[in-house]
């Protein structure tokens, strides 16, 4: 045996050292992997994980420990390390590598000897195609499944870029061309639109070197895959399309004839994944695929720095439903959803606010309808959505011919339900409803007709009440025969049930229960309480004792439930090719099917926006949405969504008011831990919503529709990236300088840390300078430089407020109150004190912050009696000049228009402002 068990139960590999020997020949002959992929070798009863840094990496996640690595041949040269784990743990270690960590999986299978092994399964966070079976087996598929193909073209200075974003889970291909800068500002936006988990690159050479750290530095997998030729693709590309697009009713089935195919750029990068994931040889992909072209001014631009300072998505990893799940993101605050398809949907929709104000205008009434409808809100959410499976993956069963009747009736129920969902709507009474969702919904419905009635003229809806799907007898004579034997057996089995209630005298309440379970077979059951009066009896056997109650039968009952199921597993067998041929014409609805899994993931989204409004501490409000360009953005009282569902928080709401022709830009100072992050996250988070769709949390929301949301909040060093602090900063604001319109909003946090405080505040002035005098954007600059204040002097539309706080000789209280002016002073001493800092750290900051400030003053005293001196020479010599009587009227005046050139520069050098002497 290949693979045994310790002591303490996890698997060991029991090779002979010749058969270790080979092995160790052939992890020699296989040669170097990249760091982000994991090698598993199937023993058949157990895996294996090789080398040092896979044991190290698979041991932690299985084990929590190194202590269960190993070594074949310990004592010669060539020793290798390994770590074997069961098939429950392999289950365990995919689903971490490849869901969340981001890395690829191999698994080898031996062929013949321990030298003799090939690569059997391949999956990568983009193409998780082989290990759909593992990693969502009775699972619903909650995760998205994108991956990214790009290809880039050098005309002259220009660079053109193609991008095909392949999405499996949803059948979805989407293509787009675009003319970027140097610093790929517009991919960064694509970025963050699709979420890929992984980008297939031609090369990372040369000019791909860029967007390789681009692509890195927002979490994404680079995989270099071979660039097809230009004149070969073309043709293979059109015919793996054809099999794979879905075509419309009457459209002529030729891809050649779409827009799409004139991206050649694109099409070269959707060649490469189409080659990469094999979507032709799946049939679950044939005819079940949609392309369409990406236009990316559809969507509020977004960064990767926005993405991150606003908290739109969970830490990888975060379960939903999990206890931290809705309070560490603005995803979590608004997935309230009940179906796997509203969960991928609202996390697609939360990097896609749209910039469509007759999209969102519908949205948000359809929210407003159902919350003004409580009763069918609740009825909606409880009685109909949390009973919808994901349609999505049972089409995709129907067309790898893997469903079973029981997934049939899973659709059928679904199909059941609909309008009953369409009921409920209509009786909203509402336009935008009727049109938007139940005018979908019913012709998705008429074209499943078809598909509910096979499904009521085929299936034994009797054979379900003992948790059977069986094909009608009625449909085979054999079948018919086999379907009286059981109904007989049935019988005899209900006559034991009926005597074993009166041999153990159950009092009137009490009943026998018969029950069939897969591995027992049929068998009799009552409550825990009875088991003493059960133990009297011999004459029945007692199978085992679980929570539901005590399982018991006797030798007639075990006799006519061996013979009932061996009936019905003949009655199975026979009915196969009637299942073949019903599975065989479902799949003909796999489009309808599909449009349907889409208008209830979107109604999913919708009624989940209303529960979060309405669920809410104080609930949201519907914004007031004007147009881009209106110029003004009015929050009053708005909140952050995720702190206030925070335990033990108590949120002190803030407003804002912009007006174009007033007010630009707020320059925000105050204390740390004051509140000024998470006033400027508050207001971007309160136009993203918006922006989806959702409500606001606000007691008012008055939002002139932005096209860009951009943001610099927090950096932090990046050591893996070789990114310090201040290169982030500046390579997120260059960003926002070259993106950002008057239409955009700003926030920017902290700017100008990690370099000197001259040179920060110098970059930080510029900036908002920059922002407020030339951008004209909506701008959020929060700052400890108090210097900055005074931009507010200079230009109209800039003002300052500051979060309040109140200190005296003992106490220090942060009041989170947004004022009108600057800051009088800083607090940080105040705030090392409130953080419980030794007193004695705390009076030495307070000596040497005096002795800075001592030696500052002294040094501005001196500086400013220097140049006063200068100055007050500068008069005496004016004054002996103008005593000079030979001197002319037009020298005269050439010296006086010198001196006071002269004046001016050494009163600016001074500071010397506000009408001093």
């Amino acid at each position: 045996m290949e693979g045994a068990r310790t002591n303490t139960g996890e698997p060991r590999l029991n090779l002979d050292t010749n058969a270790q020997r080979n092995f160790i020949k052939f992890m020699i002959k296989l040669g170097e992997k990249t760091n982000t992929t994991v090698r598993f070798f199937d023993r058949t009863d157990c895996y294996t994980v090789h080398g040092t840094d896979d044991c190290d990496r698979i041991s932690k996640i299985v084990y929590k420990s190194n202590a269960y690595i190993r070594q074949m041949l310990p004592n010669e040269q060539i020793a290798l390390s390994y770590v074997a784990i069961s098939k429950n743990n392999f289950e365990l270690a995919v689903r971490e590598l490849l869901l969340v960590r981001n890395f690829r999986v191999e698994v080898y299978v031996r062929e013949s000897s321990e030298s003799d092994w090939k690569l059997e399964y391949r999956g990568s966070p983009g193409n998780l195609l082989q290990f759909e079976d593992i990693l969502f087996s009775n699972k619903e598929i909650l995760v998205g499944n994108s991956i990214l193909s790009l290809h880039m073209r050098l005309d002259g200075t220009q660079r053109k870029l193609g991008l095909a974003a392949v999405q499996q889970n949803d059948c979805l291909i989407q293509v787009l061309e675009f003319v970027d800068d140097d610093f790929y500002t517009e991919l960064e936006a694509a970025i963050v639109l699709l979420g890929p988990k992984e980008c297939l690159l031609p090369t990372v050479d040369n000019d791909y070197a860029a967007i390789k750290i681009l692509l890195e530095r927002n979490g994404v997998m680079v995989t270099v895959v071979k660039k097809s030729s230009a004149n070969t693709h073309k043709s293979d590309l059109t015919q793996d399309l054809n099999k794979l697009l879905r075509f419309a009713k009457g459209q002529q089935e030729d891809v050649s004839t779409f827009p799409e195919m004139e991206l050649k750029i694109a099409m070269e990068a959707l060649h490469a994944a189409v080659i990469y994931l094999d979507l032709p040889n799946d049939a679950a992909n044939l005819g079940h695929f949609e392309m369409k072209q990406l236009l990316l001014n559809r969507f509020v631009h977004l960064d990767s720095a926005a993405l991150s300072a606003l908290n739109i998505l969970p830490k990888p990893g975060t379960q939903v439903n999990s206890s931290v799940y809705r309070c560490q993101s603005i995803l979590g605050v608004l997935d309230l959803c009940c179906t796997p398809q509203g969960h991928r949907l609202m996390a697609q929709w939360v990097k896609q606010p749209l910039r469509s104000r007759e999209v969102l205008n519908d949205r948000h009434n359809i929210v407003e309808c159902l919350l003004e409808a409580e009763t069918v809100l609740k009825s909606l959410y409880d009685d109909y959505m949390k009973r919808i499976p994901d349609i999505l993956m049972l089409t995709k069963k129907l067309m790898r011919k893997r469903a079973t009747l029981q997934d049939l009736f899973r659709i059928y129920q679904v199909l059941l339900r609909s309008p009953k969902i369409i009921n409920a709507l209509l009786s909203l009474e509402n336009a935008t409803v009727t049109s938007v969702l139940c005018a979908q919904f019913q012709s998705c419905l008429k074209d499943l007709s078809g598909l509910k009635q096979m499904v009521e003229s085929v299936m034994d809806f009797s054979s379900l009440d003992s948790g059977e799907y069986l094909v009608k007898a009625s449909f085979d004579a054999q079948l018919e025969g086999m379907k009286d034997n059981m109904d007989r057996l049935l019988s005899k089995m209900e006559r034991l049930q009926t005597k074993a209630s009166e041999d153990l005298n159950m009092e009137r309440g009490q009943t026998v229960r018969l029950v069939n379970i897969g591995h027992l077979g049929f068998h009799f059951r009552i409550t825990l309480k009875d088991d003493s009066i059960l133990r009297k009896n011999k004459n029945y056997k007692v199978l085992d004792v679980v929570k539901s109650g005590v399982r018991f039968t006797t030798d007639k009952l075990t006799e006519y439930s061996e013979e009932y199921n061996n009936i019905r597993k003949q009655y199975e067998d026979q009915q196969k090719s009637i299942v073949e041929e019903i599975i065989q014409i479902a799949i003909g609805y796999a489009a309808p099917l599909t449009l349907l899994n889409s208008e209830l993931a979107q109604l999913d989204c919708l009624i989940s926006f209303a529960m979060a409004a309405q669920s809410a501490p104080i609930p949201y409000v519907r914004p007031k949405m004007l147009e881009e360009g209106s110029g003004i953005l009015v929050l009053k009282d708005v909140r952050h969504p995720c702190l206030e569902l925070q335990e033990g928080v108590t949120f002190i709401s803030n407003s804002i008011e912009f007006n174009k022709d007033i007010c630009n830009m707020f320059i925000i100072t105050g204390p740390n831990m004051g509140g000024k992050s998470t006033y400027i996250r508050s207001i971007g988070t309160a136009v993203l919503m918006a922006q989806i769709g959702a409500f606001v949390p606000c007691s008012e929301a008055t939002i002139s529709m932005v096209d860009s949301i951009l943001g610099r909040v927090g950096a932090s060093d990046n050591i893996i990236k070789g990114l310090s602090t201040f290169m982030v900063e500046m390579i997120e604001m260059s960003g926002i300088i070259r993106t950002a319109t008057e239409k955009s909003l700003v926030i920017i946090d902290e700017l100008g840390r990690g370099t000197s405080t001259y040179e920060g505040c110098g970059i930080a002035w510029s900036i908002a300078e920059h922002l407020a005098k030339e951008t004209k954007c909506f701008t959020l600059f929060a700052t400890h430089f108090h210097e900055i204040t005074d931009l507010a002097k200079t230009v109209k539309t800039v003002q300052n407020c500051h979060v309040a706080a109140v200190a005296d000789q003992d106490t220090f209280t942060l009041l989170h109150q947004v004022r009108p002016g600057p800051m009088e002073k800083s607090f940080g001493i105040q705030i090392a004190r409130l953080a419980d800092f030794p007193d004695a750290v705390v009076n030495n900051a307070e000596e040497v912050y005096g002795q800075f400030e001592d030696i500052h003053v002294e040094k501005k005293t001196k500086e400013e009696k220097a140049v006063l001196d200068e100055i007050n020479s500068a008069l005496e010599e004016f004054s002996n000049v103008g005593n000079d009587a030979n001197i002319n009227e037009s020298d005269l005046t050439k010296l006086v228009e010198q001196f006071t050139r002269d004046i001016k520069e050494l009163v600016n050098k001074a500071g010397l402002v506000g009408g001093k002497d």
